[in-house]
Parts: C-alpha cells; sequence; structure tokens
C-alpha cells in the first residue's frame, strides 16, 4: 500500500512541477512581449487599461483633424498670474480671421497669438507670422493663375502651468499634393519659459523604451501601403521607423491636449508637399 501512496505524491509533486514551469515560460513571453512588441490590445486582454479607454483612445486619434476649433479647452486651470497684453482677454486670441475669395485664391485663415506680455511669447508670435501670415500674404500677391486654397485652424489648451497651442495649415496649390504643415508651442505659464519634451515625460512618468516602440508601430503601420507601392514599383516616401527622429525624446512638435493627454506628432508636410502625419497618443 504504501508504495502505491508514495508514487501518487511523486507524480503529485511532478504535475505541481509541470505548472510552476509552465507559468514561470508564461510569465517570461509576456515579460518579453511588453518589453518589445506592447501595444494597446496587450492592455486590455491583461486588465491595464479597460475597453473603454481603448476606444477612446482609437477615438481621439481619428478626430484629431477635428480639434482645431480655434478656442481654448481648460482641462485644469492655472491658478497664478500672467502679465497679459490685453489684461481682460484669454491667454490665447486671434490676430487674423480672413476670409477672402479671389479668382485665383481661396483664404480661409484664423492665426492666434499669445496675450502674454513676456519675451518668449513675442517671439513666439513672431515666428507664427512668420510661418503662417507671410504665407497667406504671399498666395494674395503672387502672379498666378494657379487656383490655390489655404486654411488655418489652431486649438489652444491649458493644464496646470502648461499652455500647449497647436496651429494647423492646409494648402492645395493646383495640381500640387496638399500640404499640411503642423506647429506646436509649449509654454511654462509659472516659470515663463518653454517647456520641452523631456519635461512632459517626466512630469508623466512615461516610459521611454515603450513610448519608442508605440511609435516604431504606428509609424510601421502607417507606412504598410507605400511599402506595397515602392514594391510594384511607384515612386513612394518610406519612412525609416528605427531613425532617431522617430525617438520620443526628439520629436519636435508635441502638445499636451484632451484630457491631459501628450500627443506626438509627425507632420511631414512641415518639410514636405504631403498632407502625410504620423500621430502618438500617450496617456
Amino acid at each position: 500500500m504504501r508504495p502505491v501512496i508514495e508514487k501518487k505524491r511523486l507524480e503529485i509533486r511532478h504535475i505541481v512541477y509541470i505548472i510552476i514551469i509552465i507559468i514561470c515560460l508564461i510569465s517570461i513571453g509576456i515579460a518579453v512581449y511588453m518589453q518589445f512588441f506592447k501595444d494597446e490590445k496587450l492592455g486590455v486582454i491583461f486588465g491595464i487599461t479597460s475597453e473603454k479607454e481603448d476606444e477612446e483612445y482609437k477615438s481621439l486619434k481619428e478626430n484629431f483633424m477635428n480639434i482645431f476649433t480655434n478656442d481654448i479647452d481648460t482641462v485644469k486651470a492655472f491658478t497664478g498670474n500672467v502679465k497679459k497684453i490685453r489684461e481682460e482677454e484669454d491667454l490665447v486670441l486671434t490676430a487674423y480671421n480672413i476670409q477672402e475669395q479671389d479668382a485665383n485664391y481661396t483664404l480661409d485663415i484664423k492665426i492666434p497669438y499669445f496675450n502674454i506680455n513676456e519675451n518668449i511669447p513675442k517671439e513666439i508670435n513672431k515666428e507664427i507670422k512668420s510661418i503662417f501670415k507671410d504665407k497667406a500674404d504671399s498666395i494674395k500677391e503672387a502672379d498666378t493663375t494657379k487656383n490655390r486654397i489655404y486654411n488655418i485652424r489652431y486649438k489652444t489648451y491649458i493644464n496646470d502651468e502648461i499652455l500647449s497651442l497647436v496651429i494647423m495649415s492646409e494648402l492645395k496649390e493646383g495640381d500640387n499634393n496638399e500640404r499640411i504643415i503642423v506647429k506646436t508651442y509649449n509654454y511654462n505659464l509659472k516659470e515663463n519659459k518653454k517647456v520641452q519634451i523631456d519635461e512632459v515625460i517626466n512630469k508623466k512618468n512615461i516610459d521611454i523604451n515603450n513610448a519608442n516602440n508605440q511609435i516604431k508601430q504606428e509609424v510601421n503601420k502607417s507606412q504598410e501601403e507605400n511599402l506595397r507601392l515602392r514594391d510594384a514599383g511607384y515612386d513612394v516616401n518610406v519612412r525609416d521607423a528605427e531613425a532617431d527622429t522617430y525617438k520620443i525624446q526628439n520629436s519636435e512638435e508635441f502638445f499636451i491636449g484632451q484630457n491631459g493627454y501628450l500627443y506626438v506628432v509627425y507632420p511631414y508636410g512641415n518639410t514636405e508637399f504631403t498632407s502625410e502625419m504620423n500621430v502618438i497618443i500617450f496617456r
């Protein structure tokens, strides 16, 4: 009788060992996947984020082009004092509001400026005018029969001491590709200085490795069609997701937007005649 009992104990022990080994292998597999291939759906599967949050993320990405409503969205109000140029007005105002149509052009532009009486905001205002207003003037003055459509919109967010302004312009000139430019400006109302991307990363406790993997996945996913066209012999732009440009700490265009999320934008129209862009959002 005793040998039978001992045999059963041995079998149970083996089963326990096998279960432990399986659990360890699964844990290692999950850890490796999280490190190198983490995506939003993994969070849903393991309860890291809810289905509702996942759908919200998808909705925010899909509606990015609709956020530009030329107003201020206060995520969390700043309670300090700000020296304004126009004391009774908002922190960001519309400097140029032009709707104009001619035989060869159509303008629908709302160009913002910082209503802040400090040196840095004033320098930003000069840059905004140089990029957007000067282009509108050149369209009006150009001696050409080429039909041109130029639209400019913006959105402002306030999140504690950080004021984020994001501006988008859409330009269509004749048969040329549409060009979309996106410029962002982030200003610390408390310390009167520009906000750098690393400050936001630290503030939001974003894991840099995971963030860079997410950016890489988004860029590669958006390039799938371009890769197919290139392989078919077409001349298209194929982005290198491994380039340092796509490291979050090197991102030039970013802002803190709806719900306090960090938006990182790669608007290729800033340097090319294209409407392509990548938008990655971090909670």
